[in-house]
């Protein structure tokens, strides 16, 4: 987990935080393994690691995984990077 000099996490200073986003077309990569179809998503989880941004921003949760157990194992990279998700939702 990334805790600073005060063991806090990145989200309890509640300054300066920085954002990315995160998408994926769904029908390029809904029949390709894991690692493939997710690379992106582990690419950034290693980036927010470094320290380069603490919070990525997704339309909704099928954009993390097609089934439960990718939602879920996604979920877990974003926590051990540190990584606040947040979910944009669908518009009114």
């Amino acid at each position: 987990m990334n805790v600073d000099g005060n063991g806090r996490f990145p989200w309890q200073n509640r300054r300066n935080l920085k954002a990315a986003e995160y998408t994926r077309d769904f029908h390029a990569t809904r029949n390709l393994p894991y690692e493939e179809k997710f690379d992106g998503f582990l690419q950034l989880c290693e980036e927010a690691g470094k320290g380069t941004f603490q919070i990525v921003v997704v339309a909704f949760p099928a954009v993390l995984g097609d089934d439960y157990d990718e939602l879920i194992r996604n979920l877990t990279q974003s926590a051990k990077a540190g990584l606040l998700v947040t979910f944009a939702g669908a518009g009114d």
